[in-house]
């Protein structure tokens, strides 16, 4: 049966997102053995690296939200532009 091409919700696209890095990490877990660690930190390295993730998105979340900002005061300039002309051509047209 064929599903039918309805957008994927953004909830379900974060539960695969956690699924796809949850799943291999429980299973890494699970099949552990007596090795010993590498002489990489790289519990430090994916600490870092997370911190600049979130980094990166904290400051596209701030660039989006500013530029929707000014789009939107953009657009009520023009509402307002738009509503004056017209009431300037009304005035006009009563004389």
């Amino acid at each position: 049966m064929a599903q039918s091409q309805k957008p994927v919700c953004t909830v379900c696209i974060r539960i695969r997102w956690f699924l796809l890095f949850a799943v291999p990490l429980v299973l890494l877990m699970g099949t552990q053995t007596d090795m010993q660690p590498p002489e990489i930190p790289l519990h430090e390295i994916v600490a870092q690296f997370i911190l600049l993730a979130l980094i990166i998105v904290l400051g596209w979340r701030i660039v989006e939200y500013r530029n929707e900002r000014k789009a939107v005061t953009r657009l009520l300039e023009q509402k307002r532009q738009r509503e004056a002309r017209a009431s300037n051509l009304d005035v006009t047209n009563e004389d």
